[in-house]
């Protein structure tokens, strides 16, 4: 039988799964009614006279067989001339198969690692019967997703392949997929889960690749968003046009985008796709409380107090008192943790609760670890957010910056006036064009630019603000090059109108130009003229998404809410345009204005980059000032983590034998952590190596990575490592030794977390998905429980069309008229040899 396809243009653009060819023997002039039961009485009144003719002429003396032999030969012509006229042909039709697939949407971002414990008695009864056993703590989102799979060899799957295909990906700020399920009617019977042909590329026909349930099936729970409409969009882009049988989502509903709901069912509707949503999680109001922000300074000064503020949130404690505890513990690792202080605080009745302000004294010279901790409530969903740690820089001197200046513009002003107030600056200011006997800036007055090693090197780091080339000779450059890579210290170098151009292109100042982390666009000059020096509309500042969680940049304590934070920021006119950030270099800022790009994308407003011991910086604009309308504490902060992070190879644990640097002391769970090395030996001179061998531990897990020697960084070793849990990290470096003995360790300590908002609301969205399944036609909600039931309403979507080739004529041959011939010669001559004739 024939199958036509209910949706021609849909199969032009689905791929072809199965081809099938089948041959018929056809006749083209069959009549059709009654003219067909009429031939077929005539044919047979023919047949019938010839026999009753061979009868008769026995009176002639032939024998009875001799007569039927002839006539079954006179009735073989006669049925043969009948087919002519019938006009057989050979027709050969062309079956292609169009598989329809069901979409299985895993959720997989960072809510989905949560741990449920389920107060509600009904509830936890159905997750019990999914894990066939009764729950005694917390059960993990992904663990009963994952049990929900693999349960009786992959029950589920197997059913939802009795239709249709099944294709599975898992999704949170992206989509990922994860293998194709082939369907039962393109396996051997009972020949398991298996994956489809189309994805092995292996062609027709069934494949020996089986479904590895616990291997393939396995996801991390790690994704910082969940974004489920893009998902489902995606979803249905890869699919190409193939028919859709339903879209499955395995999901808590914590979804991030606004207007998740309303999108996932208009692209539901839009595809004709009914949507069956499978509740993960407790849709129960949370019992939690999380340390939200730990805050303290990030550098402090010997026997000095300072004071750290732990804000909390709690949700479903009204009313209730939490204790709060300080710890205190060397990040050196010698000594573990100490609880310094303790305080109690009361639940308000709206669930708010106010900061907490610890006062400290500064404990001796080094880096030191707090962590603010509260204690685990009964029936809490999110266990590892209850604490939060901060590290702190306690140095015994402030920090020395050198302030190199070529005319007195506003961002001089204000950066002189901002390093003379703060405490933990020593600034001394050097305006080139102010007389010889003018009085200088700073709280630390010079005469002279600094232009011997000695007066140098006793800075830690070095700003230039559109310096004058002029007064910098190759000499005083070489030696700011000596104070970054060999002594630690930080370079900044800041563009402005007045004399970047001359400068950059002077070859005095090379020494200084190849610390700097971008490359020089040799048609700087002829891109100012085209976009013109002075600009009277300001741009945007665009901050690069791998870069939003960088110390400098860190307006607040995740990536999303720096986000915020610096979006829409402009106030940038005049920039000096680079060809592109350097290999090694870190983008901070590009340009927000879409014509001030180049083939390597913007215009790179801010870029930072290691040079050998120290840290260099590139600032292609002189308007942060401009940033002060914000609030000062925008312009200080940048100005004062930007000098800080230069300096840091000058903090202490630079002086030993090691030194471990991350970008940031927190991370978010699934965020690669970038480890940078600094390691000499014995002599204190760079260690020559390709590779050492550092480690992390978490809880009572500890792991081992490689950091590989940094090509033309003598001492340095770079590597990283993606967290696969939340807690407190402690990398750890054992320093080699020649000839055995006693190593030193470094260490360093690293929080990483789960995004801020996967966890604000770490409860199941059962409203939310109830009312999309509404929103959907065919739409359906299920419990945990419930799954089962979803093959038995997913429709076989699968289309075939079939094609009839020309047909190839079997009458009009040659063979058949010698056929005939043959046959009536051969009639003939026995009748003549009967003497019928």
């Amino acid at each position: 039988m024939i199958t036509a396809s209910p949706s021609a243009a849909g199969l032009l653009a689905a791929a072809v799964d199965r081809v099938e060819l089948e041959r018929r023997i056809e006749f083209e002039s069959l009549p059709a009614g009654w003219a067909r039961v009429a031939g077929l009485l005539g044919a047979a009144l023919l047949l019938w006279v010839v026999v009753w003719m061979y009868r008769r002429e026995g009176r002639a003396g032939a024998s009875l067989r001799v007569r039927t032999f002839l006539a079954a030969l006179r009735c073989l012509v006669l049925l043969i001339l009948l087919g002519i006229c019938l006009e057989p042909v050979l027709a050969t039709y062309v079956t292609r198969w169009v598989e329809s697939y069901s979409l299985l949407l895993i959720d997989d971002s960072a809510s989905m690692d949560l741990a449920d414990r389920y107060r509600d008695e009904q509830r936890a009864q159905r997750v019990a019967r999914v894990l066939g056993r009764r729950a005694e703590g917390p059960v993990r989102r992904m663990d009963l997703v994952e049990r929900l799979l693999s349960n009786e060899n992959g029950r589920l799957l197997g059913e939802l392949t009795a239709r249709n295909r099944v294709r599975v990906f898992s999704f949170a700020e992206s989509l990922e997929p994860v293998c194709t399920l082939s369907a039962r009617r393109e396996r051997p019977a009972n020949n398991g889960l298996r994956i489809a042909n189309s994805e092995l590329n292996t062609g027709n026909g069934p494949t020996d690749a089986q479904l590895d349930i616990g291997n393939v099936l396995q996801f991390s729970a790690r994704g910082s968003a969940t974004k489920a409409a893009r998902a489902l969009r995606r979803a249905l882009e890869q699919m190409s046009g193939a028919p859709i049988a339903g879209g499955i989502l395995l999901t808590d509903g914590g979804f991030t985008e606004s207007d998740a709901l309303q999108s996932l069912a208009s692209i539901a509707r839009e595809h004709d796709v009914p949507l069956h949503l499978v509740g993960i999680g407790d849709p129960s109001q949370p019992l939690n409380v999380r340390v939200v922000e730990l805050s303290a300074p990030e550098s402090v000064f010997a026997r000095d107090p300072f004071q750290i503020t732990a804000h909390l949130s709690a949700t479903g404690l009204a009313g209730r008192p939490i204790e709060v505890a300080l710890y205190e513990r060397p990040a050196d690792g010698i000594g573990g943790p100490k609880q310094v202080e303790t305080r109690q605080v009361t639940v308000a009745s709206d669930g708010t609760l106010g900061p907490i302000t610890f006062t400290r004294p500064a404990p001796r010279v080094g880096r030191w670890i707090y962590r603010a901790e509260v204690p685990l409530e009964q029936y809490e969903s999110v266990a590892d957010d209850n604490s939060k740690q901060k590290a702190v820089n306690v140095i015994d001197s402030r920090l020395r910056v050198l302030l190199v200046a070529g005319s007195p513009s506003w961002e001089y002003r204000y950066l002189s006036r901002l390093l003379q107030r703060d405490a933990s600056f020593e600034v001394s200011c050097w305006l080139q064009s102010a007389d010889v006997q003018a009085v200088r800036d700073g709280n630390t007055i010079i005469d002279h630019l600094p232009a011997t090693a000695e007066e140098l090197f006793a800075y830690d780091v070095v700003v230039l603000l559109d310096p004058d080339p002029q007064e910098l000779t190759r000499n005083w450059c070489e030696l700011a090059a000596r104070l970054v890579s060999e002594y630690g210290g930080g370079l900044l170098f800041g563009a402005a109108r007045l004399y970047t151009s001359s400068l950059l292109h002077d070859d005095r100042v090379q020494p200084l130009l190849d610390l700097l982390p971008v490359a020089l666009d040799p048609q700087a000059d002829l891109i100012l003229n085209r976009i013109g020096h002075y600009q009277d509309r300001r741009r945007a500042v665009t901050i690069p998404e791998t870069s939003l969680g960088h110390p400098v940049l860190k307006l607040a304590d995740d990536p999303a809410g720096n986000r915020l934070a610096w979006q829409g920021l402009g106030d940038i006119y005049w920039h000096y345009p680079v060809l592109r950030e350097k290999p090694v270099a870190t983008v901070l800022m590009r340009h927000g204005d879409a014509r001030m790009a180049n083939a390597y994308g913007g215009h790179v407003l801010a870029a930072t980059q290691f040079v050998g011991a120290g840290r260099t910086a590139f600032l292609a604009f002189d308007g942060t000032w401009r940033w002060r309308r914000y609030g000062e504490e925008l312009f200080d902060g940048f100005w004062v983590r930007m000098l800080r992070y230069l300096v840091e190879g000058k903090l202490p644990g630079s002086k030993s034998r090691g030194l471990i640097l991350t970008d940031s002391d927190n991370y978010q769970l699934g965020v690669a952590v970038t480890v940078q090395a600094r390691v000499f030996d014995e002599r204190f001179d760079p260690l020559l190596a390709d590779e050492v061998k550092v480690s992390y531990r978490v809880e009572q897990v500890q792991r081992e990575f490689t950091l590989q020697a940094a090509p033309d960084r003598p001492g340095w070793f770079e590597g990283r490592f993606v967290p696969d849990r939340t807690g407190n990290y402690e990398i750890a470096l054992q320093v080699p030794v020649a000839g055995g003995g006693s190593a030193p360790m470094v260490r360093r300590e690293i929080q990483v977390s789960r995004p801020n908002v996967e966890i604000l609301r770490p409860e199941m969205n059962r409203a939310g998905l109830v009312s999309l399944a509404a929103a959907v036609e065919q739409g359906r909600y299920y419990e945990i429980d419930q799954a089962g039931r979803i093959p038995q309403v997913i429709p076989d979507r699968h289309e075939t069309t079939t094609v009839r080739s020309r047909p190839s004529p079997l009458w009009d041959t040659w063979w058949v008229l010698v056929m005939l011939i043959g046959l009536l010669s051969v009639e003939w001559a026995g009748r003549k040899w009967a003497r019928l004739l």
